[in-house]
């Protein structure tokens, strides 16, 4: 019999309490390519061992984001799922799935890497680390995540390394960090957790004496958009 919805019947597998979701959902007719793709990429990668729902959630959300974003995709978008980097990133994801807290933290991993898929102008290069910063964002906790966009936030209209133009935020950007709840000492240890991910950046030399200077980089202000898109409200996944 047809199938009119094969991503709605591979939900309605994902919601099965059985260790052959990817075997199921292989044998959907009228799968699209980029899910049928997907799907058997992850499926080698953890070799017929399905460990939870967090795998499944993040698996669908990737499956399903990307094909919510259809109308961005490149034309050699075939090419690029046969990839190695986005193999690495299929496999990060998949491993970072099953150590998520729950589903909807895998889910959010999931709508991340379908995002970073996608990237264009001068951020296009950033796809090839995208394994990375599926690992990064799998790692920081909330008050990273949240002094993170603080210091995307205290510095408006600043060229990222432009030392000049963060230090007239300086103030600002003190002032932002207190009434977030940040004391100088979360501002040092965050700031400096941060640099270890290389999301930001502490000058060897500091605006003024005891004071602690701290300014995202390119590459966390990346992570960020990608996390800013896959949180825009979308339909629920099972």
């Amino acid at each position: 019999m047809a199938i009119d919805d094969p991503l709605e019947k591979i939900r309605q597998i994902a919601n099965e309490e059985n260790s052959e979701f990817f075997e199921k959902s292989l044998q959907v007719a009228g799968l699209a390519l980029p899910l049928f793709k997907i799907l058997a990429l992850a499926k080698g990668i953890v070799d017929k061992r399905l460990n939870g729902n967090p795998i499944k959630a993040a698996v669908i959300a990737l499956s399903y984001e990307l094909e919510r974003l259809e109308s961005k995709w490149p034309p050699d978008f075939e090419t690029v799922l046969d990839s190695p980097w986005f193999r690495r990133a299929t496999a990060a994801l998949i491993d970072e799935a099953q150590r998520a807290a729950d589903e909807d933290h895998a889910r959010l991993l999931g709508r991340v890497a379908a995002h970073g898929c996608l990237p264009t102008g001068h951020d296009a290069h950033r796809r090839e680390d995208l394994a990375s910063y599926i690992r990064d964002l799998a790692r920081l906790g909330e008050d990273d995540i949240r002094f993170l966009k603080l210091l995307r936030n205290s510095y408006p209209n600043v060229t990222a390394g432009h030392h000049d133009g963060y230090v007239r935020h300086f103030d600002g950007y003190k002032q932002k960090a207190r009434d977030a709840g940040f004391e100088e000492d979360d501002r040092i240890a965050l700031g400096t957790r941060l640099a270890g991910f290389g999301l930001a950046y502490e000058p060897p030399l500091q605006p003024a004496r005891s004071q602690h200077f701290v300014r995202p980089t390119k590459r966390g202000l990346y992570l960020l958009s990608l996390l800013d898109a896959a949180e825009l409200p979308v339909v629920q996944q099972n």
